[in-house]
């Protein structure tokens, strides 16, 4: 996986723990409240939403870049059944764009859960 996939897992992998963290029983929704509600929070807040756009129309762009080299490794090619390591190469790069397509994907989706959450 390329770095800047791996960040990109990465940060999937951060946004499923924060899900969980709000998710599971950890704090009490008071507490939960008055962390959401401080003039800490209240602060980076103005700032955090240009951010969060920022993020998500980076993450927008390599969704869509995933599904550009999927739709691009998507047909058979003729000579890849001549040649089984030409094949091979075919399907590992369509593996690789759908594995990009899925952690992309989900990161976004996890945005707009983590937003929703916040707000609640």
């Amino acid at each position: 996986m390329s770095l800047v996939w791996s960040l990109i897992a990465s940060f999937l992998y951060v946004e499923i723990f924060i899900v969980l963290m709000l998710v599971l029983p950890v704090a009490s929704p008071q507490r939960w409240q008055r962390f959401f509600k401080s003039r800490f929070l209240a602060m980076l807040s103005r700032q955090a939403q240009t951010y969060f756009y920022l993020l998500l129309f980076v993450l927008v762009l390599f969704l869509l870049e995933a599904i550009r080299e999927m739709r691009k490794y998507s047909h058979n090619e003729p000579t890849a059944e001549q040649h089984l390591n030409v094949g091979m190469q075919h399907s590992m790069r369509l593996f690789r764009a759908q594995r990009n397509f899925y952690i992309s994907g989900f990161a976004i989706f996890l945005c707009m859960v983590i937003r929703r959450l916040v707000s609640l």
